[in-house]
């Protein structure tokens, strides 16, 4: 061994080994799965070209138009009390504005007008600890107590103080209970964040603060496979309309909205 390393051939070909990972062997399982980890999150391009559009709908806007026209509660006319505008900034349950402080699960907002093929942009604020939630598609109906009986949900969550969700296909940006976001560029409690939902036909984009975080489709295998492990798995209806209101969740927490514009893509 001590003569094939004298030989200057054999010092060439050890540099060489070891210069493309020869000694590989100390890349720890944690290593190649960041790597893979990377590779999955480099890999999101988006699939849904907005190109033919229309133009954006303001369904609130704290310089232009802060009044809820737009919005009616689910399944009534009135918009529920805990709902308000503050400061010109949508609001809802104020009094839940810290971790130990919760007003209890309240009763959504819906837009008034149906989407099906969308490009939604949501500005929002979160208190400490804060739940909520973006819904699409949701019907109104007497057999419907709930908007997320039949809408898929954008999770809105503060990921760090949140005490209820921890598992990643409930944290924020994630399709509620389904799939976890594959990046997650969220600020903190306190700051604007941007959350973004693309749809065309059965093809599903998230975005947060402009970056495309999760992709699927509504009706794939995966898709429904992964239903029947939720939380919806005796829901029949649930994500299965493909037109419907948006939804603003009132989860208890205090949350702040300050833009929401929807344009229909055609």
């Amino acid at each position: 061994m001590m003569d094939m390393l004298k030989n200057p051939p054999y010092l060439l070909l050890l540099s060489i080994l070891m210069m493309l990972g020869f000694n590989g062997c100390s890349n720890t399982p944690e290593t190649s799965k960041d790597k893979v980890a990377d590779e999955t999150k480099n890999s999101l391009d988006s699939k849904i070209m907005v190109e033919s559009i229309s133009d954006w709908i303001v369904l609130f806007d704290s310089q232009t138009h802060s009044n809820m026209d737009a919005w009616t509660g689910f399944n009534q006319e009135a918009i529920p009390g805990k709902w308000e505008i503050i400061d010109g900034l949508l609001t809802v349950s104020k009094q839940g504005d810290a971790v130990d402080k919760n007003t209890g699960f309240g009763q959504s907002i819906v837009t008034k007008e149906l989407f099906d093929n969308f490009e939604l942009e949501v500005h929002y604020r979160m208190s400490p600890g804060a739940n909520s939630g973006i819904m699409y598609h949701v019907i109104q109906a007497s057999n419907y107590k709930d908007d997320y009986e039949t809408g898929p949900e954008y999770q809105l969550l503060d990921n760090k103080l949140a005490p209820s969700e921890s598992l990643p296909h409930r944290q924020v940006a994630s399709l509620y209970d389904m799939y976890p976001p594959q990046t997650s560029p969220y600020l903190p409690a306190g700051q604007w964040n941007v959350a973004g939902i693309r749809v065309l036909d059965n093809e599903v984009e998230h975005w947060l603060n402009e970056k495309l975080v999760l992709q699927y489709n509504l009706k794939s295998d995966d898709f429904l496979e992964r239903k029947i492990e939720s939380k919806w798995y005796d829901d029949s209806d649930w994500a299965m309309a493909g037109i419907g209101h948006i939804s603003l969740q009132d989860h208890g927490d205090k949350v702040e909205f300050k833009r929401i514009a929807i344009r229909p893509i055609k």
